[in-house]
């Protein structure tokens, strides 16, 4: 990789470009999110986004798993007991943040994940069984994977304890990020790919804004069966896995379209982007107070909801600095290796 691409230690700048402007994303849907049933042009935008922004990310995630299984096959648990770690003090200040400022209730749970927590959830989770998945052939693990997830949602209760859904749902993403090298990732930056993905963001936007009743929010979550999904019931039994084949395509194909038009050289944003995680937990505050509180109401035109993008971007850029980061940089220092016993 050439020097305009990375820094002096060789991270590239490609993926930090990335990560902002996915968390950028995911701050907007949810921002928008209340206002999808009274703008056609939210509805479309949160779809589109949904089904590819956490796939993206989760790809990305993959990708670097690399460097989890040693070259002597040891494996490196800091990196899953950091996770842990984070999930744990996240999951408090989360679920103190809803029982004792916005006053819901629940019964507080260290298995069913808050808010967005469930992303933690899930890569403790890739992480563990990541090991001994990755000893068999590539195509195996991800037509193994893919139908696996395909069976889950016919399982009505596996949904949202221990984020089980979730994990097995987007896993073949994460497993795909994995077996990805960068020269296969070069592919993606050919001007005829790049057309193509201009043709799938239109197409994709012109059919959810023609046909919206076909943008079907439970199974763009992934944590849904099939079973508790009203949408689906006019689907038969036999066939409701169709649903999740054509997200899979759905969010490969905007996926790699996305990724494609991704600069890779240092912008004035990169060095925000390695700090994607620290937003993505610290805006579902704000964002669990905007649902809970309706401020949607005073950006119900468009010129609120071009504000609403603003504020968005504005989050995305404070979270990514001090002090908001101080607190994951310090957990993501702990070092928990020399605790544990080397096998």
């Amino acid at each position: 990789m050439s020097a305009e691409y990375s820094d002096s230690k060789g991270r590239l700048y490609y993926f930090d470009n990335a990560k902002f402007i996915l968390i950028f994303l995911v701050v907007l849907a949810h921002a928008i999110s209340p206002l999808k049933s009274q703008f056609p042009f939210c509805h479309v935008l949160w779809t589109l986004i949904n089904t590819f922004h956490m796939p993206a990310f989760i790809f990305i995630s993959g990708y670097f798993a690399k460097s989890y299984i040693a070259k002597d096959n040891s494996l490196k648990v800091q990196r899953t007991t950091n996770y842990v770690i984070l999930f744990l003090v996240c999951q408090v200040l989360v679920t103190a943040f809803e029982l004792f400022v916005l006053k819901e209730r629940f019964i507080p749970s260290i298995f069913a994940a808050r808010s967005s927590l469930w992303f933690l959830q899930c890569l403790i989770w890739w992480h563990i069984v990541l090991p001994y998945v990755a000893r068999f052939k590539p195509w195996l693990v991800l037509v193994g994977t893919v139908l696996v997830a395909l069976a889950v949602g016919y399982e009505k209760n596996c949904e949202n304890f221990v984020s089980i859904s979730r994990t097995f749902v987007h896993f073949p993403f994460f497993m795909l990020g994995y077996y990805t090298t960068n020269e296969k990732l070069q592919k993606l930056f050919k001007p005829s790919v790049r057309i193509a993905g201009i043709l799938v963001f239109v197409a994709a936007a012109v059919l959810v804004a023609v046909y919206p009743e076909i943008s079907v929010s439970k199974i763009i979550t992934c944590n849904y069966s099939y079973l508790n999904i009203r949408a689906l019931d006019v689907i038969p039994f036999m066939f409701k896995w169709v649903a999740r084949v054509i997200f899979y395509v759905s969010a490969v194909l905007l996926g790699a379209s996305f990724l494609s038009f991704i600069p890779r050289k240092k912008m004035f944003f990169t060095s925000l982007g390695s700090k994607s995680l620290s937003v993505y937990i610290l805006h579902r505050f704000p964002y669990l107070a905007h649902l809970k509180y309706a401020w949607a109401m005073h950006f119900d035109s468009p010129l609120g909801i071009a504000a609403l993008c603003l504020i968005a971007l504005a989050m995305t850029v404070l979270f990514s600095v001090k002090p908001f980061t101080l607190l994951f940089d310090y957990i993501q220092r702990i070092r928990t290796d020399k605790l544990l016993k080397k096998q």
